[in-house]
């Protein structure tokens, strides 16, 4: 076979393994990214819990304002009942304490409803929050295992890399140029196998038989008249 026929063959050889590691490179990222999303759920889920429970509280707090200033004004309404001379003044300022006792009684039971609440969402936020913190600690081992895969893979296309530049000065220039301009405009394929039906294993186009025979002898470079590649026979 030759000579250049064979380099070109190990130069694919080595530009498979290159694509079929970048390709893993740019996988994994989109891995992490959804190892992420999944054990972020429980994440979002403590800060919904943890947005309820504060305005829970702020309703408590707003509650228990209220329930002050109601006795405050029937401490007050008390203290005035002692100094009024008029049936009519007595029976008003009872009617302000009734009511202001009678509202304090509605709120107490809102209050309690919310303190039943907080409770509750407080359970809620413990559980999630230690499921959190238990998947983090998976994606956080995960993603430590798969960045160091990356960097594995990266050395790897580096070494392939640096063989196939000294590959590459066993053959003319002028020719591993157009190795390399295939290489980048025909999704990393520039050699392609003569099938023995007569077709191109890069683009399924069925050659002549001249062609055929010519690629048989393996004396020369004969490229695909359809897409370009250089045609080598079977093994």
């Amino acid at each position: 076979m030759l000579k250049e026929l064979i380099v070109l063959k190990q130069l694919q050889e080595l530009d498979d393994k290159i694509l079929r590691n970048k390709k893993e490179i740019s996988r994994l990222p989109k891995v992490v990214q959804e190892l992420e999303e999944k054990y972020s759920s429980e994440k979002e889920s403590v800060k919904n819990i943890t947005q309820r429970l504060e305005q829970n509280l702020i309703e408590q707090k707003k509650f228990e304002v209220d329930i002050s200033s109601n006795n405050q004004d029937i401490n007050k309404y008390e203290n005035q009942l002692l100094t009024v001379k008029t049936n009519k003044e007595y029976k008003a300022l009872n009617a302000e304490i009734t009511h202001r006792k009678e509202r304090n009684a509605e709120i107490e039971e809102k209050l309690i409803e919310l303190m039943e609440e907080e409770s509750v969402l407080r359970e809620e936020k413990k559980k999630f929050e230690e499921l959190y913190q238990k998947d983090q600690k998976l994606f956080e081992d995960e993603k430590t295992k798969i960045d160091k895969e990356v960097h594995v893979l990266q050395k790897k296309v580096a070494e392939l890399a640096s063989e196939k530049d000294k590959l590459a000065k066993e053959i003319p220039d002028l020719l591993y140029r157009k190795y390399q301009r295939m290489i980048d405009y025909n999704n990393g394929k520039a050699v392609a196998v003569l099938l023995k039906n007569g077709t191109c294993s890069g683009c399924h186009f069925k050659v002549r038989p001249q062609i055929m025979v010519e690629v048989s002898r393996k004396d020369k470079i004969i490229t695909c008249e359809n897409c370009s590649r250089i045609l080598i026979a079977p093994e």
